[in-house]
């Protein structure tokens, strides 16, 4: 943990180092790999996030580690010991091996605004546990009542609160979408923020559709269709039909309950089969759900004459055509999965990564 004596020996070289930082690490324009170093800045596209840990913050791409530094700070304001910062892009500056990172498109805050003294608003996002949970903290020297409310994208209240500052507001996003954020204290603030609670989806053969149907035969360029039907669950739909392919073959999902965000996967084996038919994209048939105590996949369908490989978080799961495990679910824990599909036609494997990401700008 940070000691108080190294707070007050740093904060009086805040001014200084923000000077040479900008001066002799500019962000570069474009995507930048994470370099390893201890005295530079980058900027990173792509689905990057940060955890903070008991004495070491974490970079991330997807689930794998790309990075550590010494402690993360978010716009001057330091990560909790378990919080996690998700943006795309992400601005990062690196000051004697401590990571300042930016969501809000340009340069950090560097130093360490922890002091009681420092008037503001900090806040913190965290993607663990259920949904996307938010820390508002105003520090305010004044006698005040200090205000926060969100909204959802139909501007329907979801969170309303007040207090005397200094004070600290806590609240939960159960459903993946956009938000926006009213901090309110007359005269001294007025402030709107967007919360932005999501699953970013990265991967290979793979696209992503926001709609129940997509029917074209994408070979050889796409093997896994991911069908987001979160919306639909927003809408006050209590079922959806979603078609996968030319014959329109089709599967009717429920709505789950709790559930922060819902897909549809649909993946073809063969680079060459069913051209006649346009039977594609039900090879392996598979659900997956963000639930409240993490990413839960679930086999809805297997067919074929090839052998298939199912793998989650880099475990084989299930097999068809072959011996194998035969475990039609699977239950992560993290904020992030990785669900790959593998047959005898290696152009066809394909890999995605969702990783739940909850941040604000």
């Amino acid at each position: 943990m940070i000691a108080l004596r190294d707070i007050l020996i740093f904060a009086g070289l805040v001014a200084l180092a923000a000077a040479v930082i900008a001066s002799l690490f500019p962000v570069r324009e474009g995507a930048s790999p994470v370099p390893a170093c201890s005295d530079c800045a980058f900027k990173l596209t792509g689905g990057y996030w940060v955890q903070q840990y008991n004495d070491y913050a974490s970079l991330y791409l997807g689930p794998r580690e790309v990075a550590r530094y010494g402690w993360a700070y978010v716009d001057g304001w330091p990560l909790g010991v378990g919080e996690t910062v998700g943006c795309n892009p992400m601005y990062v500056y690196v000051l004697d091996g401590v990571a300042y990172v930016s969501c809000r498109g340009g340069g950090s805050v560097l130093g360490r605004r922890v002091l009681s003294s420092v008037e503001g608003v900090a806040i913190t996002s965290n993607s663990r546990g259920p949904g996307c949970n938010y820390t508002v903290n105003v520090a305010l020297n004044a006698s005040t009542t200090v205000r926060v409310e969100a909204y959802d994208e139909n501007g329907r209240l979801v969170y309303s609160a007040s207090g005397t500052p200094p004070v600290t507001f806590t609240f939960n996003v159960p459903v993946a979408g956009t938000y926006r954020m009213h901090i309110y204290a007359p005269p001294l603030l007025d402030d709107w923020y967007m919360l932005y609670a999501e699953v970013a989806i990265t991967g290979t053969k793979t696209t992503v559709y926001r709609t129940n149907e997509n029917t074209q035969d994408l070979r050889p360029n796409i093997s896994l269709k991911v069908f987001d039907v979160t919306n639909y669950w927003k809408k006050g739909y209590t079922s959806v039909t979603v078609y996968v392919n030319p014959a329109r073959w089709s599967t009717t999902l429920s709505k789950p309950s709790n559930a922060f965000a819902d897909f549809l996967l649909a993946w073809e084996d063969c680079r060459n089969c069913d051209s006649t038919y346009g039977a594609l994209y039900i090879d392996e048939v598979w659900r997956l759900t963000f639930t409240p105590s993490g990413p839960v996949l679930s086999r809805i369908r297997s067919s074929g004459g090839y052998w298939h490989e199912v793998y989650a978080d880099g475990q084989l799961i299930y097999t068809w055509n072959k011996d194998g495990p035969k475990n039609d679910r699977y239950a992560g824990t993290n904020p992030a999965i990785t669900v790959k599909f593998a047959s005898p036609d290696s152009t066809m494997n394909a890999e995605a990564t969702f990783t739940k990401v909850c941040r604000w700008g």
